[in-house]
């Protein structure tokens, strides 16, 4: 039959062998001619078994059903059909046919020959491998794209971020959009573990670990690694203790047990450390609820995003901790304010700081008590669950002492001046407890929280300002605390023994646990302090109340005095104001007075000596009898600072220095001439009045010279001005312009220029209290400084002269 082919139609036959395509030659009942090497490749099948046979039972349709009543499985018009080739194994492939009948050429004397039938078969399993494969790689290329721009979009949006909540929800939520997670969170390095700082929209009301400590968990796992891992989480299979789960590191092939607290919310994650240098600040972990493999990719995304917020959350984040030792300096000063306002209501004090320390450290408060039945002492615990301690409280808490600090974190910020250091105790003893101390094992053996810091007052402390109300089993003292053992084995178990109801007599309460549970980050170093400077004032209240208050009151009637003699000048209406930063705070520097001088003159000096207390405020009176003196003998400003300078650079204190603004003043000229020693710029507020219409406005003085005490060879230049009858010159401390609000805004001189240009309208009259009104308001009633303010109404001025 192939001869009769090559015969009829000789070039057709060598073109068919030629081509990439499979070819067949038949009869028009199917019967098969001729095929080329192309088919015979396709069906994987031998010549002789496929010339003769009929093409309709190698083509079916695509339901594989075989053409009936003779007819062709396709069209011979050229058309494409798409069909199933039978192969040699019996196995089937897609294939595309096309088809031509063709009668011999006249010319072979053959055209009495029924015609033949030309088939051309594609092989469509390649080209649909081919399309798979271009779908494949659009795909890859599309979430490639989607990976850059969303990696682009986070960087873009986050650069020069201010607030560290803003930059988190957006890099959480637009990481998790670009890769197509269900949900992102990042924790940060605090001490003792990672805290839970931000989470992305997607996990809103799921679980998530608030705090993980070192040791446990994926924190831990690839901050060691120092990259970036995957990670399939799973349910052990042989739960062992608290690990219920295991995380399985893809990569390295290794398994790790984790915690139920642990555990996050996914069956996949990729988690990357976020370094600065060598230090870690965090971690980010990206998740998904179903088991997948992250690609690699993803991982690099991840990688390039840690990256770059490395740069900026270590600013952010030193931003964040000083927000913190700011809320802590403004609630220490809030308890130091209610221990000594409510000396005589310690019932109330009590209160206030308990409520206050709940608060601010999120921990229980457990006094430690004796126990006369138990005769050992006890951790009562929420108020009526009583746990016996196994030994002596030395033994428990201080036979192996934990560090007061384990980093190097600022805790001088919450000293009340610059240097300052971290008190000393006299009695009072503090110890940190967590899981690396006996105690802290020994609590979490026993059910109790197993973290916080325990504090023994000593003797003679008024711990009761802490301590809730409390009862004992009977009315028996209790031992010292140093000396304190347990009783026989059986009275060292947990009891919950009724309590009398017989109130425990003031100070006996002295020692205190102060608690917290293990999704909770350990007391820090900023908190640590907070505490040392809580106990050491409640020690202060104790041993060194009388003399406290003997200072006071001298340091009080010194600067009392000095207020008082703001000297009466004709010409010039006065109005003064001075407030100390905290109730209890023993009178500082400031100082203020109005020299009246022969033919309508004045010299008004407001200053501000270093220091606190008794010494300042004889320094600050010191200060001002010299400076009256050398304005009695007709100095200038610039005179009595150069003098003033002199004098204090003869005291061997030579860090005592002060700062001040001293003005002369002509009333008959309406002008005056100033020196600014380092002092916040005066202002001068032209006000409108019956015949004289101007728009208000107020000018700053800004001639401005070094302070006076410092250095030997100081400069002091001179500043003048001119007033109106109705100006006010409005004169300030520092503490005014820099009082802070709970943000740690500065009030600032803009704001303080903006409120005198609203308030002298009303009048001199009240107008400092009216500005003392207001900084309560922006400080939420906690200043940080004294502050001395004075106005003076020029009520003749340079207009009466000519």
């Amino acid at each position: 039959m192939e001869a009769i082919a090559h015969e009829e139609f000789p070039n057709l036959a060598r073109l068919v062998e030629i081509t990439s395509d499979a070819v067949v030659v038949c009869q028009p009942d199917g019967c098969v001619l001729h095929v080329n090497k192309q088919f015979l490749s396709l069906v994987s099948g031998m010549r002789e078994n496929v010339i003769g046979i009929d093409i309709k039972d190698m083509l079916f349709s695509d339901t594989f059903e075989r053409s009936e009543d003779h007819r062709l499985p396709f069209g011979v018009d050229g058309s494409e059909n798409t069909l199933m080739l039978k192969l040699s194994d019996g196995s089937f492939i897609p294939v595309s046919v096309r088809s031509l009948m063709m009668t011999p050429p006249k010319f072979t004397g053959l055209s009495h020959r029924p015609p033949r039938v030309l088939v051309v078969l594609r092989n469509l399993e390649e080209q649909y491998a081919k399309d798979r494969r271009a779908k494949r790689l659009l795909s890859e290329l599309q979430a490639a794209n989607k990976r850059l721009s969303g990696t682009l979009s986070v960087i873009m949006s986050t650069v020069g971020s201010e607030d560290l909540s803003a930059l988190l929800d957006t890099v959480l939520n637009k990481l998790a959009d670009t890769l197509d997670a269900d949900g992102t969170t990042i924790y940060f390095s605090e001490s003792g573990g990672f805290k839970l700082r931000g989470a992305s929209k997607g996990l809103a009301g799921e679980y998530l670990p608030g705090f993980i400590p070192y040791g446990a968990g994926i924190g831990t796992y690839v901050t060691r690694e120092a990259h970036a891992c995957r990670f399939s989480i799973a349910p052990t299979t042989e739960p062992r203790g608290p690990f219920s789960a295991v995380f399985y590191d893809i990569d390295a092939r290794v398994s790790t047990p984790i915690r139920v607290q642990d555990t996050p919310p996914f069956k996949t994650v990729i988690a990357a450390p976020v370094f600065f240098g060598t230090q870690v600040l965090g971690i980010i972990e990206l998740g998904w609820k179903r088991h997948t493999t992250p690609r690699v990719s993803e991982v690099r995304v991840l990688e390039v995003i840690c990256d770059y917020l490395s740069i900026e959350l270590v600013g952010l984040v030193g931003s964040m901790r000083s927000q913190r030792v700011a809320e802590l300096t403004r609630s220490l000063n809030q308890m130091r304010d209610a221990m000594f306002s409510l000396e005589d209501r310690p019932r109330e004090s009590r209160g206030q700081i308990v409520s206050e320390l709940k608060r601010m450290l999120s921990c229980r408060i457990c006094p430690v008590v004796f126990d006369a039945t138990l005769k050992s002492y006890v951790i009562d615990f929420e108020g009526g669950s009583r746990v016996a301690l196994p030994c002596s409280v030395d033994d428990a808490f201080f036979s192996s002492k934990a560090p007061a600090s384990r980093l190097s974190a600022p805790a001088d910020v919450l000293s009340p001046g610059a240097g300052a250091t971290q008190p000393d105790l006299k009695n009072a003893r503090l110890v940190r407890v967590d899981r690396t101390t006996k105690m802290g094992e020994w609590l979490y053996a026993h059910g109790l929280p197993g973290q916080g810091v325990f504090i023994d007052m000593g003797r003679g402390a008024v711990l009761d300002a802490m301590s809730p109300e409390h009862d004992i089993a009977d009315g028996e003292d209790s031992p010292q605390a140093g000396g304190a053992t347990a009783g026989d084995p059986s009275s060292a178990a947990p009891s919950s023994t009724s309590l009398a109801s017989v109130e425990l007599p003031d100070a006996s309460v002295r020692m205190f646990l102060l608690l917290r549970d293990g999704t909770q980050e350990p007391i820090d170093d900023m908190e640590y302090d907070y505490l040392l400077r809580l106990v050491h004032d409640l020690e202060l209240i104790e041993t060194g109340v009388r003399s406290k208050k003997e200072e006071q009151r001298i340091a009080q009637t010194l600067q009392a005095g000095m207020r008082s003699q703001l000297g009466r000048v004709p010409g010039i209406t006065s109005d003064s104001l001075y407030s100390s930063a905290t109730k209890q705070a023993l009178v500082g520097g400031d100082f203020y007075t109005l020299i009246r001088l022969p033919d309508d003159r004045a010299v008004m000096i407001l200053g501000d000596v270093s220091g606190k207390g008794v010494e300042a405020a004889s320094m600050s009176a010191l200060v001002k009898t010299a400076l009256t003196a050398y304005a009695w003998e007709g100095r200038s400003p610039v005179g009595l600072a150069r003098s003033l300078n002199s004098m204090l650079m003869g005291f061997s204190r030579v860090e005592t220095f002060a700062t001040m603004f001293i003005a002369k003043i002509d009333l008959r000229a309406g002008t005056a001439v100033y020196c600014s020693a380092g002092h916040p710029p005066t202002m001068i507020a032209r006000v409108p009045h019956e015949g004289r219409n101007i728009a208000a406005e107020v000018e700053m003085l800004s001639v401005q010279s070094g302070v006076v005490g410092a250095f030997e060879n100081m400069v002091y230049e001179t500043g003048s001005f001119t007033f109106e009858k109705g100006d006010i010159m409005f004169m300030y401390t520092d503490g005014a312009i820099e009082a802070r609000n709970a943000q740690g805004d500065f009030f600032g001189e803009q704001r303080l220029r903006d409120l005198l240009l609203t308030q002298s309208l009303q009048g001199i009259e009240g107008l400092c209290d009216n500005v003392l009104l207001s900084l309560d308001e922006f400080t939420g009633s906690v200043l940080d400084d004294d502050i001395a303010m004075v106005a003076l109404r020029f009520d003749t001025g340079r207009s009466d002269a000519l």
